[in-house]
């Protein structure tokens, strides 16, 4: 998998994420809402400092690509984390630039992501 794609997907899951906040509804939703708040508060940081790093060494990444969010469902937002992090672990693998300081910080996102779903499991 190529870079771009890789900070693609987390984009998204940050866009994601902001529109699932601004949607949760029901009973339970407010930890929900909060999970999500957090999330994207923190890969914004996330994705900067990797994309940064890169660049530092490798060349300028470009060519995101991004796809209109989803609206939200109940549990929809579990099911997602859970594929995310599995495409974090996954694809990490097959990534060009494998430098432990690279995978340190993919090692950050996963946390975060896993955090995340701690949090969505305390409706």
């Amino acid at each position: 998998m190529e870079i771009n794609q890789f900070i693609s997907t987390l984009h998204q899951s940050k866009q994601q994420a902001i529109t699932w906040h601004h949607q949760t509804k029901g009973p339970g939703s407010f930890s929900e809402h909060k999970a999500l708040n957090n999330y994207y508060d923190e890969i914004v940081e996330l994705i900067d400092g990797l994309v940064e790093s890169i660049q530092g060494i490798y060349p300028r990444i470009e060519s995101y690509t991004l796809s209109n969010p989803v609206n939200w469902t109940e549990g929809g937002s579990t099911i997602y984390f859970k594929g995310l992090y599995d495409f974090v672990q996954t694809n990490r693998k097959t990534i060009p630039q494998q430098e432990t300081w690279v995978q340190n910080q993919i090692d950050e996102v996963a946390e975060l992501i896993a955090d995340t779903l701690y949090q969505l499991s305390l409706k």
